[in-house]
């Protein structure tokens, strides 16, 4: 009896086991792209696909110190130039899911938030409104504090002026930005280096000192309090003593910003991440937590606030519209890397 007991347990025991593994080895992510709309995988691929195209994504791949954590050279290329000749987004997604891999490198929650394509009013010349300086490139600034900078820059280094010390400031934390000038012509403000200095959340800061409630904070409310307090905003903004310098563009105005991969990043699609974990160019899928969706996006830039496996920015776009939802955007979220099955 005890015997058929035992016997039976183990019965049951191996087939919760494999029923349990039935279950897991389907992978929850993969029901989801199942679910994505044409629009959707349509975007992503547009993007991927530039990629694909890009030599730098699978330099990128062998250079980094993962290699080949998130693919061998080999898989990628042809998994690549097989997707190139692939235009219907349902088998774009049925070749996605039959051909890669969702993985989470941590299990800690993370968090997604948003960029945009700032637009500030400049002028080529200073006068008593326009004096705050967007400065050029020069080795004379590297180490040197924001504060140094700003009150001890060289005039020659100057490339455009604004009204507005607080925009400008936000310019450097977006990484590029349209100078709009008075007679509403457009210039393309673009990235063009650091002064090796850290960054600094000025919103921590602001939470720190009790100026803001944490679950308050956004870039709205930041710079609320920085227009309120003028008292104090320079010595706050201070604090992230990186400076960003920039170079113009008078060419592809309407196109969109440029990430560090070197390609035009696509609003809703487009994402930073920590540059020491993944290799530029690297697709993913956003899965966020609270919604229990997901979301398929390229990795085409970089940023000294985005620190860790499940850490992204979003880009949103231009002007006050993808302000306004990049400002607010705060969620849970898990990045799932898109990874080459090995053949």
């Amino acid at each position: 009896m005890k015997r058929a007991i035992k016997k039976n347990l183990i019965l049951i025991l191996i087939f919760s086991t494999i029923i349990f593994l039935q279950v897991h080895s389907k992978s929850p992510t993969k029901k989801r792209i199942s679910k994505l709309d044409h629009n959707q995988i349509f975007q992503f691929s547009i993007t991927f696909k530039e990629v694909c195209q890009k030599e730098i994504f699978f330099t990128n791949l062998k250079k980094h110190r993962s290699y080949p954590t998130f693919g061998e050279i080999k898989d990628w290329k042809k998994k690549c130039q097989e997707l190139m000749n692939i235009s219907n987004s349902d088998d774009i997604k049925d070749y996605l899911i039959k051909n890669f891999r969702f993985e989470i490198i941590k299990n800690s929650v993370g968090l997604l938030t948003g960029y945009y394509e700032p637009i500030i009013r400049v002028a080529k010349n200073k006068n008593e409104k326009y004096r705050f300086p967007i400065l050029k490139k020069n080795g004379i600034y590297k180490k040197k504090s924001r504060d140094f900078i700003q009150n001890n820059f060289d005039s020659k280094d100057v490339l455009l002026w604004t009204d507005d010390i607080i925009d400008l400031f936000f310019l450097h934390i977006q990484g590029s930005g349209i100078g709009e000038f008075k007679n509403k012509k457009k210039i393309k403000i673009v990235y063009d280096g650091n002064n090796d200095l850290s960054y600094t959340s000025i919103g921590k800061i602001l939470v720190k000192k009790n100026y803001i409630k944490k679950k308050n904070v956004d870039l709205f409310t930041i710079k609320e309090w920085l227009r309120k307090n003028t008292a104090l905003s320079e010595t706050i903004m201070n604090q992230n003593k990186r400076f960003i310098f920039f170079k113009t563009e008078t060419q592809f105005i309407n196109s969109s910003a440029i990430g560090a991969f070197g390609l035009p990043l696509k609003p809703y699609y487009s994402i930073a991440v920590d540059k020491n974990i993944y290799p530029l160019g690297l697709p993913f899928v956003i899965e966020d937590i609270e919604n229990n969706s997901v979301l398929p996006v390229t990795s085409l830039d970089t940023g000294a606030a985005i620190v860790g496996s499940n850490r992204a920015d979003l880009f949103t776009g231009r002007g006050k519209d993808a302000e306004k939802t990049a400002g607010v955007l705060k969620k849970k979220i898990y990045l799932h890397a898109i990874i080459p099955y090995s053949n």
